[in-house]
């Protein structure tokens, strides 16, 4: 087993290799219907890590992290749409904007902890969708989901053969979250982070304001989501109302716990290899592949809701820890074994 000195330059030569091979012509992630899947597949991977730190670093429980995630894709798309912004300015004012509404909902939803603190956001959560599916204030255009404006994106981004470089975008974006949550949980808020994870009580007697660094983790993983939603504006061209229900939310908790929390390349994979998942066993159930299957065996494999949920008890089952746990319990015995 490769030891950790060898894992960061291994990381940096194989995401170097990812990104020049829709260039190169190499593999099936050179097909645009791939590179799409792929670039879906980078920023649930990056979404997974904003909730991760919420969740995983920082102890929160929420249910309405797709309500940021949403905000940045609609807030760029209005903006877009109705007021003709370009792109870039676009984003940095949905981010803003997230962040805002990110530190009311969670100054709100703080005053209470635990099981009440999850319902809370969950209610947040839901009062945004209705928000958008209802289209109070004309701008959503409801259930139909809001088109992006192509004129204000740069052309590159634009078209079947151009979707390499939705790719390179997606998975820049993937390093950059990355980036940004490695200096966030190796700062000394990220340590604070950790110690609220574990023993609040503790953090208080330090005379530390538990809920001030709580609130903190809040915004700047509800910021992240908000740049993840507004290139996902251009991965898929519309912005959905789909996205800011409880479910997506939900899908990111499966990620996380997928990946192996408390882990930032475990949180990463879960959310890959959750959206490849999702994608391919769609394509799988509308396939003939499991026709001639006996029907008790068909049936249920041709949901993709069923597989997926067959996999999440396995993994929980056998691997407590998620992929990540098992790489390092793998990596434990190995290095005992060794002695």
């Amino acid at each position: 087993m490769l030891r950790w000195k060898f894992a960061r330059p291994l990381l940096i030569a194989f995401t170097t290799f990812m990104a020049a091979t829709p260039f190169l012509g190499l593999g099936a992630i050179s097909q645009p219907g791939l590179q799409q899947t792929m670039a879906t597949a980078c920023l649930f991977g990056a979404l997974a890590l904003t909730y991760d730190l919420l969740f995983g670093f920082t102890g929160l429980l929420s249910f309405g992290h797709a309500l940021f995630f949403a905000s940045g894709m609609y807030v760029t798309a209005i903006l877009m749409a109705t007021y003709q912004w370009n792109f870039f300015p676009a984003v940095i004012a949905a981010i803003l904007v997230t962040a805002v509404l990110a530190f009311l909902v969670g100054a709100a939803s703080l005053r209470t902890t635990g099981i009440a603190f999850a319902m809370v956001t969950l209610a947040f959560g839901q009062a945004g969708y209705v928000v958008i599916s209802r289209d109070f204030g004309g701008f959503t255009h409801g259930e139909d989901g809001l088109a992006m404006n192509a004129e204000k994106v740069p052309s590159f981004f634009l078209g079947v053969m151009n979707t390499k470089y939705l790719f390179l975008m997606s998975l820049g974006v993937l390093v950059a979250i990355y980036l940004a949550a490695w200096w966030v949980t190796e700062s000394s808020a990220g340590r604070v982070f950790a110690a609220l994870r574990d023993n609040e009580q503790r953090v208080s007697v330090l005379g530390l304001n538990p809920n001030r660094f709580k609130l903190l983790s809040f915004v700047i993983s509800a910021s992240l989501a908000a740049l993840i939603g507004a290139v996902m504006l251009v991965v898929g061209g519309v912005a959905n109302p789909e996205y800011a229900t409880s479910e997506v939310t939900i899908a990111l908790l499966l990620m996380v716990i997928l990946g192996g929390p408390v882990t930032r390349w475990g949180a990463v994979l879960g959310g890959i290899a959750y959206s490849v998942l999702s994608s391919r066993l769609t394509v799988l159930s509308d396939s003939t592949a499991l026709d001639s299957a006996p029907k008790f065996i068909s049936g249920p494999l041709s949901e993709p809701a069923f597989t997926l949920g067959l996999i999440f008890i396995l993994i929980v089952m056998f691997a407590p820890g998620g992929i990540s746990g098992a790489y390092y319990r793998a990596r434990f015995k190995y290095i005992n074994k060794g002695k």
